[in-house]
């Protein structure tokens, strides 16, 4: 026998198990997406919904012409698929559903007319293209309401930005999908500019206090986004765990946020700075902070999304958008809180000498400055914005889950870059733009791209002014 020959016959049954090998792990990577899909198909009933990355939700609140709940009424869902379920002593009833299109609920007809409704049956349209925000809420008006329909409904937003609330006064007993006439893309263009400059806003509240710690440390923090997170996760413990107002709550996420900015300095970042360790180094230890903080929220939280809120709050029109007043408040506190940090900054002595460390650290211990005081403030202010911006994307998304402040963290430092490193001003300006053209984009290309649309923006804008809008030139080497 040969050589050539034995090494053949040999070679067989390692051939053979190799094979095995890849057949069985090909099945493992097949296999599971086809559970998960079959899994996923079809709508059910929960008690709580919130829209994730695989389900969007279709809920409401059934009450009576008194506005008071109605219990224990049979509620139908149907269309791509079909389920049912009872209301509960509150009212509120809710499906979970997988696929994408136009749902109907319906209640008997007697019950309707024994509380006064106008109808019983509703659709809302739901697009999965923006699964990860999306709710359709559907609202039985009252007989004596001045609307002229019996039921409204609404879908939420086709880019997913925001899921939309129920509105009363529509004209038909059910809600169609959009017409792609003139003047519905126009107010659809009026609604995304709207919906990118509330983003916008509060991914201005974050990337303010980023830029900041930056500005005075120099160091680029990975673990930012988790402490929106956590903001988020306080806030929902505040209100669904020790039953606390919503403003309470969020003053509790607030102060565990800049109680844990205090912490991080005087237990890692002062050390280190102490021991003269460089900002590469610390930022690779923000990255492993990050990643240790992500899977400890998720580790006490759950993967699913936690809702701050579970009420819905009425949708209005102020000209072509739609929207509703905790939308507004968010907005107007995140413009409040940034205008409060300006000021500080340039009419306080605090705020000078955080401008003066920012400018130069050395100088400024020079000229009697406690930098380390300064940059103990700017810790705790930046970790407390931070936290207060979980709270209000909580609310304006309708829930947060562990690794919110992760998906985020590169538009923020996107926002720092574009305006500028190191100055305040300038990362509320980027964060505007990133926030406008992420949701404008989504007009013209897929829902799941328009953050890659916002960092194509960046990188251009770095390829004519590499300092950033308000950044200032500066001389290397």
């Amino acid at each position: 026998m040969t050589a050539v020959t034995y090494l053949t016959r040999h070679r067989r049954p390692g051939i053979v198990i190799l094979c095995s090998i890849v057949a069985v792990l090909s099945m493992l990577f097949v296999l599971p997406p086809a559970i998960a899909s079959a899994a996923d198909s079809g709508a059910q009933a929960v008690d709580e919904c919130n829209p994730t990355a695989s389900n969007g939700c279709v809920n409401g609140i059934l009450q009576d012409a008194d506005k008071k709940p109605i219990a224990d009424v049979t509620i139908t869902l149907s269309g791509k698929a079909t389920a049912e379920t009872k209301t509960a002593a509150d009212g509120k009833w809710a499906f979970s559903v997988a696929d994408d299109g136009d749902y109907t609920v319906t209640i008997d007809a007697s019950v309707a007319k024994e509380h006064g409704l106008k109808a019983s049956s509703a659709t809302v349209t739901i697009r999965k293209a923006s699964f990860d925000k999306q709710r359709g809420v559907v609202r039985f008006d009252q007989a004596g309401d001045s609307a002229g329909s019996g039921t409204s409904g609404s879908s939420g937003s086709a880019n997913g930005t925001k899921g939309a609330t129920g509105t009363s006064g529509s004209t038909a007993a059910t809600q169609s999908p959009v017409k792609k006439d003139g003047s519905n893309v126009g107010k659809r263009i009026w609604q995304q500019l709207y919906s990118g400059i509330i983003f916008g806003l509060m991914l201005g509240l974050m990337s303010v206090g980023m830029n900041l710690v930056y500005g005075t440390t120099g160091l680029q923090s990975f673990s930012h986004g988790e402490q929106v997170t956590l903001g988020g996760l306080m806030a929902y413990v505040g209100t669904q765990m020790l039953h606390m107002p919503l403003i309470a709550s969020a003053i509790f996420a607030i102060v565990i946020g800049a109680l844990t900015g205090f912490i991080q300095n005087e237990i890692v970042w002062g050390p280190l700075r102490r021991r003269h360790v460089g900002t590469m180094q610390q930022m690779i230890v923000t990255i492993g902070l990050s990643m240790a903080l992500q899977y400890t929220f998720q580790f006490f939280f759950g993967g699913d999304i936690k809702g701050i809120v579970k009420s819905v709050p009425d949708s209005f029109q102020l000209g072509p958008i739609t929207t509703d007043m905790p939308t507004l408040v968010s907005a107007l506190i995140a413009i409040c809180v940034i205008v409060g940090v300006t000021l500080f900054l340039y009419k306080t002595r605090l705020g000078r000498a955080t401008r003066a460390v920012s400018d130069n650290a050395a100088l400024a211990a020079a000229s009697g400055i406690n930098v380390d005081q300064v940059v103990r403030v700017v810790w705790i202010l930046s970790c407390a914005m931070a936290a207060l911006s979980g709270v209000l994307l909580g609310v304006y998304l309708n829930g947060i889950s562990w690794n919110t402040g992760a998906t985020l963290i590169l538009l923020m430092f996107a926002a720092v870059t574009l305006g500028g490193l190191g100055t305040a001003n300038g990362a509320l300006i980027g964060s505007l733009v990133i926030g406008i053209v992420a949701d404008m984009s989504s007009l013209v290309i897929p829902n799941d791209m328009r953050y890659a649309s916002a960092l194509a923006i960046l990188i251009i804008v770095l390829l004519v002014r590499p300092q950033g809008i308000f950044g200032k030139q500066q001389r290397v080497g």
